[in-house]
């Protein structure tokens, strides 16, 4: 998740046609919201905060900054905000009077499901059980984590239907969550509150305003009731003479609808019971007596059953990607794959769209997409891949360029290599290209992707073990390797669980790597060094709650080695990143992991250098955390100029505009930015005044999320930056500036970050870029 990032005021009366009543989407306890719609066709919900009386500007702004800093999976993203006021002149009794206008406004993610209040139904009809109950669930987990999972808990106090909204897959995300705090508490912002949610609230609140977490959870226990037994659920229970009588009335009007509908009937019913007790027990009239959050989770995930507990909770898998460019929307599964089965692929110029199918645990078959295709060209040719019951796909590779009205880049061709065969390339092959093996009876079971009129990028979902595998034993994805078939084989002999420190020797390429970890025993290990000790030599330590979360480099010819080495490397983690070692050259590989994913060992090939590097990933490293501070990733490019960096300034908030100078090359940068307090700085230009300038004026709510280019020797100078293109988050390109030639590289960043500036080297021409990097 990005930042939130401040909105001008003309940019949402452009974007919400001046907060129309066409635009609007409703109203709650603490403002109206409207729909804005973006350049791209984008949309977020813009919500208008009232301006009441006891409105404490400071305030606002110290409770706003603690709300940027919740990022959960059930909760409704914040991606911007507003704080203007305005002057406006208008008449009465026949006298012109001066107005202060004051617009405080929250711009939130857009969630096309709607709210949960329309969905709620009695038991013979609207959603089935297990829908029900994984969004009651999904709503108790966002719960827990404003509750427990910040380091000032925040208390909703207007949890409700109508403040629970609904993703496409039925994924619950809470919303309007601690707008409460941003208000003083007077009498005012009580009573209207109050309005429309009397249901909602507890006892000590109506009689003696007394406030605590117990709050919440009695407001969930009447959203449980209303999930489960329709928008009369509460009188319902109220009308009866005991609690167990309620129990049985909804446990029984359930076993009419289960008893025909799933094959689990006899563990659904208990759990519809059990899901019932717990919401009734969150409605005691004495706080003391409701359980906490955490102890309601806990009771739901006792009552899971193969029908209802999530697949991916069954699941092991390594989520790896994404590759090519940052425009479309994002698309992935719902339920965890365990076997794939077919593919279809159009394409034409470029991979348009691309849909499969695959089993889940159980066997149950899913199919996924069409995904992309949604332009006017389809693309001419059609493929429809079917596995038999005995063949993986163990290999995907292809390659990402600009095209037509994408030119952030999409995938140009892609390549399928199976257990029987292989298949394609689909496309035309041309651009940055990418290759993934997975090896040690792994393979590649599913996708996730961004598209629209094309495939974008797309990412894979690799199942380690496709026969099953024994209790407690360690599951891990080996992927790779890329480099060439020189020297010998070298592996690990026990299998990592936590890599532990990294030693690298290089010089013009990587000559050998050594590297630690824990087993699942704790027990410490050493493997290495694969290579010979030439070059300049670095370790590096992972501290205890640092994960390798992605693994960058190049691959290519070095002197008289008859094949090829591995000409750099660079190591990311969640906290920074270290590198590049080596000084680049050749075909780019790069591994970044999704999810709790990381990486905890290497395998590959070395004799004088390292011929070829390969990782194991774990797919289940649990309490990955973003560490506070930015992440350094690079450069790319030369040795050559002098240094520049961000390091003595303030720290960057948003990045506003680049100015970049290129002719045969990229001569120069000049970038800005804004800090944490709204300052803003200017930095460069860096490199010299040659070439054409190009101004790039980033728009409110634009980020930039990618950097690609090339790098080769010119001029006298060893290595420049030869060529560079830029990707936003609104499905923009800039470039490519420059004529390219040389080495690419390639830096896409996640939906959950952002580039906020750069450093480098640069003289007469820029010599090297790096990024910094953003996550939240």
């Amino acid at each position: 998740m990005k930042k939130p990032s401040d909105v001008p005021l003309p940019f949402l009366l452009d974007i919400t046609h001046q907060f129309s009543d066409q635009r609007k989407l409703g109203s709650g306890g603490y403002g109206e919201v409207y729909k804005g719609v973006l350049d791209d066709g984008s949309e977020i919900a813009v919500k208008k905060l009232y301006n009441m009386p006891g409105f404490d500007d400071e305030q606002f702004k110290n409770e706003f900054n603690n709300l940027t800093r919740v990022h959960h999976q059930n909760i409704v993203r914040l991606i911007g905000y507003c704080d203007e006021v305005r002057h406006v002149i208008f008449k009465e009794n026949g006298e012109n009077l001066l107005a202060k206008m004051i617009y405080k406004v929250l711009c939130f993610e857009y969630m096309q499901g709607g709210s949960l209040e329309k969905f709620v139904a009695e038991e013979h009809r609207g959603l089935d059980w297990l829908t029900r109950y994984k969004i009651i669930k999904g709503i108790c987990e966002g719960l827990d984590y404003l509750h427990g999972g910040l380091k000032e808990p925040i208390f909703h106090l207007d949890l409700k239907p109508a403040n629970i909204l609904l993703g496409k897959d039925m994924v619950p995300k809470i919303a309007d969550f601690g707008l409460s705090r941003l208000f003083n508490g007077t009498q005012t912002h009580t009573t209207k509150v109050c309005i429309g949610t009397l249901n909602y609230m507890p006892p000590e609140y109506l009689q003696k305003r007394q406030i605590s977490n117990k709050y919440d959870v009695f407001s969930l226990g009447v959203i449980i009731i209303e999930i489960m037994t329709g928008p009369m659920g509460f009188a319902k229970y109220a009308a009866l003479s005991s609690p167990q009588q309620f129990v049985e009335l909804v446990h029984n009007n359930w076993m009419e609808r289960i008893g025909t509908t799933s094959k689990y009937a006899e563990q659904d019913c208990q759990q519809v019971k059990r899901c019932i007790e717990i919401a009734l027990c969150c409605v005691e009239a004495e706080r003391d007596k409701r359980p906490t959050i955490r102890h309601i989770i806990h009771e739901l995930k006792k009552t899971e059953t193969n029908g209802t507990a999530s697949s991916w909770d069954k699941a092991t898998l390594a989520k790896i990607g994404q590759w090519g460019g940052v425009g479309g929307g994002p698309r992935d599964i719902e339920v965890a794959p365990q076997r794939l089965e077919s593919l279809t692929i159009r394409s034409g110029e470029v991979i348009y769209s691309l849909e499969f199918s695959y089993s889940d645990h159980s066997g149950q078959q899913h199919t996924a997409g069409p995904w992309g295709g949604h332009g006017p060209n389809k693309g001419s040719y059609h493929r429809t891949i079917m596995l038999d019951p005995s063949e993986y796909l163990l290999e995907i590779s292809g390659t990402t360029g600009p095209f037509d009205r994408a030119p952030a880049g999409v995938i140009t061709s892609l390549s399928f290599v199976t257990s029987a065969g292989s298949y394609g390339p689909f496309g035309q092959v041309r651009g940055t290209s990418f290759q993934v093996p997975v090896q040690s009876n792994g393979s590649i079971v599913g996708f996730f992707a961004s598209a629209g009129w094309y495939v974008d990028s797309f990412g894979i979902y690799v199942n380690p073990k496709q026969e099953s595998t024994k209790e407690g034993e360690t599951v891990l994805a080996k992927i790779g390797p890329w480099g060439g078939e020189g020297g010998n084989t070298w592996d690990i002999k026990v299998a990592p669980h936590h890599l532990d420190s990294v030693k690298i020797c290089s010089g013009m390429v990587v000559d050998s790597i050594e590297f630690s970890y824990h087993g699942h025993g704790e027990q410490m290990h050493t493997v290495g060094p694969w290579g010979s000790a030439g070059g300049s030599s670095c370790t590096i330590e992972l501290g205890p709650s640092e994960f390798l979360t992605g693994a960058y480099g190049t691959t290519g010819s070095f002197t008289d080695e008859p094949a090829d080495v591995v000409t750099s490397l660079t190591l990311v983690t969640n906290a920074r990143s270290y590198g590049p070692f080596g000084q680049g050259g050749g075909i780019p590989f790069q591994v970044p992991m999704q999810s709790n994913n990381s990486i905890v060992g290497f395998f590959g090939r070395a004799g004088s250098y390292l011929h070829a590097i390969g990782v194991y990933v774990n797919p289940e490293q649990k309490a990955m955390e973003q560490e506070a501070g930015l992440t350094r990733i690079g450069p790319w490019g030369g040795t050559g100029g002098t240094a520049h960096h961000m390091d003595d300034k303030p720290e960057p908030h948003l990045l506003e505009s680049i100015t970049i100078h290129c002719g045969t090359v990229i001569d120069s940068i000049t970038f800005s930015y804004s800090d944490h307090c709204g300052s803003q700085h200017t930095i460069g230009p860096w490199g010299g005044p040659g070439g054409n300038a190009y101004l790039i004026q980033l728009k409110p709510l634009e980020f930039v999320q990618g950097i690609s280019g090339t790098f080769g020797p010119f001029g006298t100078s060893a290595n420049v930056i030869t060529s560079l293109a830029l990707a936003t988050s609104q499905s923009r390109g800039y470039g490519p500036f420059g004529q390219g030639g040389g080495t690419p590289f390639n830096l896409p960043v996640g939906s959950d970050g952002c580039i906020v500036g750069f450093f480098g080297r640069a003289g007469s021409y820029l010599e090297a870029i790096g990024a910094y990097v953003q996550t939240y």
